[in-house]
């Protein structure tokens, strides 16, 4: 069974970022921090593939960010919190994320 759907709350440069799910709310953070700048940090990765992506690939669950860059979202909402706070600091931006 299915646990019932979470969201997280982005707060990053003195933004704010929540949408109505974590998966929606990983992808407005990734645009927020440029695509293409994400994409640069190849030691993210997901399902053993880089996180972000000019190109989709076989996986499944790729959503389209800005720039038609794809992003893997195929994880649970725990592991988009540590994802994002792994960019973040790989990009020197102050993040605090709350899981809701």
């Amino acid at each position: 069974m299915k646990s019932p759907s979470k969201s997280i709350k982005v707060h990053i440069n003195g933004n704010i970022i929540m949408k109505k799910n974590a998966t929606e709310t990983f992808i407005a953070v990734i645009n927020y921090l440029e695509p293409r700048k994400v994409a640069q940090l190849k030691e993210l990765r997901a399902d053993g593939l880089p996180l972000v992506v000019p190109k989709k690939d076989y996986r499944l669950q790729m959503k389209v960010l800005d720039d038609n860059y794809y992003v893997c979202t195929h994880m649970p909402t725990t592991y988009k919190k540590r994802m994002l706070e792994r960019i973040a600091k790989a990009l020197d931006v102050e993040i605090k994320i709350e899981i809701k």
